[in-house]
C-alpha cells in the first residue's frame, strides 16, 4: 500500500512512518522544518522524505492508497489564531481536496480530546457532548465534520488523542511533569486523589494505526477516543514517575481549573483492535525511555 504521513518533523509522525515502511508500506513522508525527529528517517527503506507545505498538498505525486494526517500547529508562545486556522484547516483542507484528486480511499486523521472543549462528565467517549472547545480544538472538529462530509468518499478514523507519549515527547501534562522532577521542582497540580488516564504511548498508536490499515477498509466516518488501560490518581501517576526517573517527587494541591475525568477506549479496542498499555506499565516504560 502507499501512504501518505504528514507531520514526520513531529514526535507522533516520525513514529507512525517508520512502523509502517518497516511493515512494508511504501512510505511518503511529508514534512516542513527540519527536526531531530528526521534523522532515524533518512535512507529508511521504503520511505521518502519530502519537505513541502501542505498547503501545497496538490504538487505532490500522488496517488495514495491511504492518509495518515498527523501535521499539525500546536497552541504555544507566538502562535495565534491565524496560524492555527492556516495550518490546522486551511492546510488539512487542501490536503483533502489533493486526495480526492487522488482518489485515496482511507485517512487516518490524528485529533485531539480538544475537540470537546469543557468536559464536564467523569468518563470521556466518543459520544461525550462538545462545549466551547478553543482555536486548536475547532480547527480539529472543522476538519473532522469536513471529512464526515466525505464519508461516501474517504472511509475516515479520527483518533481523539490524549498527551501522547515515549522517546522525544513534549507539550503535553506527562512530559511537563517529567520535566519538572528532573529539575527538582515541586509539581504543582490539582485532583491528586482522582483517576487518571489521560495518556497513550506512540508505539500503541502507531500499531493501531498499522493495523487498521491492514483491516479491509471501514466504511464512511468514525471517530475513537484513546487512552491507557486501567487509572491510576494524579498523585500516583507522579509518585510512579518519579521512581521511574530516580528523583523524589515533591507534590502540591492546587485549586482546580477544570473537571476531572478518565478515557474509555471500548470503541477502539472493540471495533479496531486497539490494544493500550495499562496505565503503570505506560509510565514505568515511559521514565525508562527518558532516562536512556
Amino acid at each position: 500500500m502507499r501512504v501518505l504521513v504528514t507531520g514526520v518533523s513531529g514526535f507522533s509522525g516520525s513514529t507512525v512512518a517508520r512502523r509502517l515502511a518497516s511493515s512494508g508500506h511504501d512510505v511518503v513522508a511529508t514534512y516542513r522544518r527540519e527536526t531531530d525527529f528526521l534523522a532515524p528517517l533518512r535512507d529508511f527503506a521504503r520511505l521518502n522524505l519530502v519537505r513541502t507545505d501542505l498547503i501545497d498538498a496538490g504538487n505532490l505525486v500522488g496517488p495514495f492508497d491511504a492518509i495518515v494526517h498527523t501535521a499539525a500547529t500546536s497552541p504555544s508562545p507566538g502562535v495565534d489564531v491565524a496560524m492555527l486556522v492556516r495550518d490546522n484547516i486551511d492546510a488539512s483542507f487542501a490536503l483533502i481536496e489533493a486526495a480526492r484528486r487522488w482518489g485515496t480511499r482511507r485517512v487516518i486523521f490524528f485529533s485531539s480530546l480538544s475537540y470537546y472543549g469543557r468536559i464536564a462528565q467523569d468518563v470521556v467517549d466518543e459520544a461525550t457532548p462538545v462545549r466551547d472547545p478553543d482555536t486548536y480544538g475547532a480547527s480539529k472538529r472543522i476538519v473532522e465534520q469536513r471529512l464526515a462530509e466525505l464519508g461516501g468518499t474517504f472511509s475516515t478514523l479520527a483518533l481523539r488523542l490524549p498527551g501522547i507519549v515515549g522517546p522525544g515527547a513534549h507539550r503535553n501534562w506527562l512530559s511537563g511533569v517529567a520535566s519538572r522532577l528532573r529539575a527538582g521542582e515541586t509539581i504543582r497540580a490539582f485532583h491528586l486523589d482522582r483517576p487518571y488516564n489521560n495518556a497513550a504511548h506512540i508505539e500503541d498508536v502507531a500499531a493501531l494505526v498499522q493495523g487498521v490499515l491492514a483491516r479491509e477498509s471501514w466504511r464512511g466516518f468514525d471517530a475513537a477516543v484513546l487512552g491507557a488501560a486501567g487509572s491510576l490518581t494524579v498523585r500516583e501517576i507522579v509518585e510512579r514517575l518519579a521512581l521511574a526517573l530516580d528523583v523524589s517527587a515533591k507534590i502540591e494541591q492546587i485549586s482546580p481549573t477544570n473537571t476531572s475525568f478518565t478515557l474509555s477506549s471500548a470503541h477502539a479496542i472493540a471495533r479496531y483492535g486497539y490494544q493500550p498499555m495499562e496505565i503503570g506499565a505506560l509510565i514505568d516504560r515511559y521514565g525508562r525511555e527518558i532516562v536512556g
